[in-house]
């Protein structure tokens, strides 16, 4: 972004938002920004939490001095002490309640959160500025950008409890496929031994069924052999039968 000149404050305040680390916004006078000191006091603070640098032409005020450097120091004090620094009639009523343990701090501005969200959305969407959506909200420039940094904060803080419950989910169903995987490879281990114990048992049976065929057949040839032999030894007996009758004649 580099050097800006805000001429009026819609741009200023529209500038701000766009800064960065060693940008500077520049204006002809501080009543282009502010109409009270608590104003310009937030306006600069806003400058310097972005890391930029601030000057005034009419006031000769320029942080990117030396003699301007302290500028910001001087105006982060100033607010400090509005904000935190109590009248003294204030200041002690506060001793006394702490003191009788009644005291529960500054009681938080109360903000329409539905309506905050809106105007915030119009402001970031740019279809309004800063200063009409304060005006809208009727909150300080302080309160109004340390509610949405706390926005901001918050849903850091949502989007970074996701991502923890995320990757919990992922962890999770990444233990769960290991355990399903396990639990399909005991499956086909178990599927493949009662595989190979049908094949071996088929195999015994063919070896069994060949064996038994085998000593059918073996059988049967002894059985023929044998008759064989008989026959034989019939027909021996028989001719010596017939010599003998043939001897005795």
């Amino acid at each position: 972004m580099g050097l800006q000149h805000a001429s009026d404050r819609q741009s200023f305040f529209r500038m701000i938002e766009a800064l960065s680390q060693g940008d500077c916004l520049e204006v002809d006078s501080f009543s282009v920004i502010a109409d009270s000191s608590a104003q310009l006091l937030g306006a600069v603070c806003r400058i310097a939490e972005r890391g930029a640098d601030f000057v005034s032409l009419r006031e000769e005020v320029d942080t990117r001095s030396e003699a301007g450097a302290s500028f910001f120091a001087l105006c982060r004090a100033l607010g400090a002490l509005d904000q935190e620094k109590p009248r003294p009639r204030r200041r002690d009523g506060i001793e006394r309640a702490k003191e009788e343990g009644r005291y529960k701090g500054r009681r938080p501005i109360a903000v329409d959160e539905s309506l905050f969200d809106s105007v915030v959305s119009l402001w970031q969407s740019g279809e309004i500025t800063a200063r009409e959506a304060m005006a809208k909200l009727d909150l300080k420039p302080n309160t109004f950008y340390r509610r949405i940094k706390e926005r901001e904060e918050l849903k850091m803080k949502d989007y970074k409890k996701a991502e923890r419950e995320l990757k919990e989910e992922i962890r999770e169903a990444a233990k769960q496929s290991r355990r399903d995987l396990d639990e399909l490879k005991k499956q086909v281990r178990a599927e493949a031994k009662e595989i190979k114990n049908a094949a071996d048992e088929k195999i015994e049976l063919h070896d069994v069924e060949r064996e038994m065929r085998r000593d059918r057949i073996r059988a049967e040839a002894e059985h023929h052999e044998t008759v064989r032999q008989m026959k034989k030894d019939v027909e021996n007996e028989t001719r010596e039968l017939k010599k003998m009758l043939e001897n005795e004649g």
